[in-house]
Formats: structure tokens, sequence, C-alpha cells
């Protein structure tokens, strides 16, 4: 039975996992493993899924230098409404880019309106503050740069704390978006249990090992390249020791 190494590398992250399995790579199989989940279960499961996504996503095209903006309405508006202020927001700081001679935007950005008043999350292209905030003229903003940490991880998760409405995207970003680079090899005889070694140059933050239906057994890390730590923090635990089996999803 071959066995797999799958590596993520999304800006100063590194993803990697290793696993047996019958499947051959860049075959299609059905995902057995979650067809006897209840809907609860298949809904954390694809949140998990999506946050995962989510912060490659920005690991892999943000950084210090960008910013982190929260835009609240002054009135209640409905969804649709609070979107389409946004999405003239977005418009308005794409015309100034281009009269300041900037490259072209980036963003990420989540609109959340159940339990306040609408309001949008933005990860965005760096710029001038006064400007990002002067070009929403609809009510109160917070912003600041990115944490210089490089690993978004918790941002991510903050940003997606409430859950779409059915058939709604989870988020909206630009086109122009760099996607995390994913490399699958098959490897060479090496003990079933040892573990993955951590890349030079980058700090463990996360071991586990897990089974899936759809992998096998799976031993998975995350690391980062130091200079800063997780936004939303490692607990001030050392992930040596939180070794864990759990379930896949």
């Amino acid at each position: 039975m071959p066995r797999y190494r799958k590596t993520i590398r999304s800006g100063d992250v590194i993803e990697i996992e290793e696993y047996f399995s019958p499947r051959a790579i860049g075959k299609d199989y059905p995902r057995g493993a979650n067809e006897n989940l209840t809907p609860e279960e298949q809904k954390k499961v694809n949140e998990r899924q999506a946050r995962k996504k989510l912060a490659r996503l920005i690991n892999t095209n943000f950084g210090k230098e960008d910013l982190f903006i929260t835009l609240t309405h002054a009135y209640r508006l409905d969804y649709d409404t609070a979107k389409a202020e946004l999405n003239k927001y977005l418009r308005r700081v794409k015309r100034w880019r281009t009269k300041q001679g900037l490259p072209e935007l980036k963003y990420v950005a989540v609109t959340e309106h159940k339990a306040k008043r609408e309001h949008h999350h933005v990860i965005m292209s760096g710029m001038d503050l006064t400007a990002a905030v002067e070009l929403w003229q609809q009510g109160r903003v917070m912003i600041s740069r990115l944490d210089p940490a490089g690993e978004y991880k918790g941002l991510a998760n903050y940003i997606t704390k409430e859950p779409p409405e059915e058939r709604r995207r989870r988020w909206s970003q630009s086109r122009n978006l760099d996607k995390p680079k994913v490399t699958i090899r098959i490897l060479k005889s090496r003990p079933r249990r040892e573990k993955i070694p951590v890349p030079a140059g980058y700090k463990l933050v996360e071991r586990s090992w897990y089974y899936s239906d759809f992998t096998g057994e799976t031993q998975y890390i995350r690391a980062v390249r130091p200079g800063g730590a997780d936004y939303g923090g490692y607990g001030g635990q050392n992930p040596e020791e939180e070794e864990t089996e759990a379930n896949s999803g």
C-alpha cells in the first residue's frame, strides 16, 4: 500500500500530511466517511474545512503591511443592501489606489448581520489608514495593520464565527488572489509511527494523528516561520506535547 505526503505551502505556513491509502493519486473517489454523518455533524465538518481554506488564502496573500478593517453601518440594513454598500466601498478603494499608482487591490471580506448591526470584516492590501477610513462614508471604522505573524488561522476563525445563511457564500474575495501551493508525492519506506520532521527554519504549531475513511491513518503537522505568533495565540502550550488522536473532518 503506497504512502503519500501532501504538502501545503501558504505564505509563511507549511502543512504536511502523511497517510497510507490504496487510492491512486489523481483519481476521484466518493468520500464514504461523510455518508453517515448527521446534518449537524456535516455542517461542522464543512465549517472546519472552510476555515482551513480561508486561513490558507489569507496566509498566502497578506502580511504585516496589509490591513484588517471592520466597517460598521450607522443604521440597520438588510443583508443585500449592506453587501451593496461594501461593494461600493471596495470600488472607491480601487479608484483611490489607481490614482496613487498602487498595485491592484487584493481583499477578502465577510459580512455579519445576525447578532449585531450589519458590519463587514475586510482584509485587504496595505494603504494609507486615513484614506481607508474616510472612503467608507457609512459609519464607524476600526482599522489596524496585520500582526506580523505570517500565520492568520486565528483571524480566519474570528471573521467566520457567524455561520453563513443557506446558499450564501462565507466570504467574498478579489479575483487576483494567489492560491496555496499543494504538492503530493509517494514516500519511500519509513516507520509508520515516526514523526514527520519539522522543516528547517520553521516552528511547530500543531501535530496530530487521526483516521479517515478517505485517507486512512493520517499524521498532520502545521509549522510557521519564526517571527510572530498565531493571531489567535497558541494557548501557551508546547505543540510537541499536544499530540492527539482525533477523528477526521
